[in-house]
């Protein structure tokens, strides 16, 4: 059986907490100074109404925000997406060229280190990672 599935919709209200209800049940709702403790108060609330657990279903947030600022919180999300998709390929591609230097170039790892611009000990890692 797979559990029902609620929209949390949060807003900033005038007194700075955030406000939150399910979209599907209005009558549920609650607020928090922070976003972390209105997700735990919605959670709760929803608990609460439905007679559950709170493992008992599952919820899909949706904070609402100025588009201005909700674009700004998308690009910085997709860079730093893009970021680690760098880092993970910067890595990948290190240890190839610390296995080529060591391996194939037949070097120390202190002048693989070199090359690279690492320290031996990196190297080292790498090459048994």
């Amino acid at each position: 059986m797979t559990k029902p599935v609620y929209t949390a919709v949060f807003e900033r209200g005038r007194d700075d907490f955030w406000e939150v209800e399910l979209e599907e049940e209005p009558r549920v709702h609650t607020f928090g100074r922070s976003l972390i403790k209105a997700r735990a108060h919605i959670r709760e609330a929803a608990a609460v109404w439905f007679d559950v657990e709170e493992a008992a279903f599952d919820l899909v947030e949706e904070v609402r925000l100025p588009k201005a600022v909700k674009d700004r919180l998308a690009k910085a999300l997709r860079e730093r997406d893009r970021a680690d998709a760098a880092k993970r390929s910067a890595l990948s591609t290190t240890r190839e060229a610390a296995e080529a230097l060591v391996r194939t170039s037949h070097l120390s790892t202190r002048d693989a280190a070199e090359l690279l611009g690492l320290s031996h000990q990196r190297v080292q890692q790498l090459l048994v990672g």
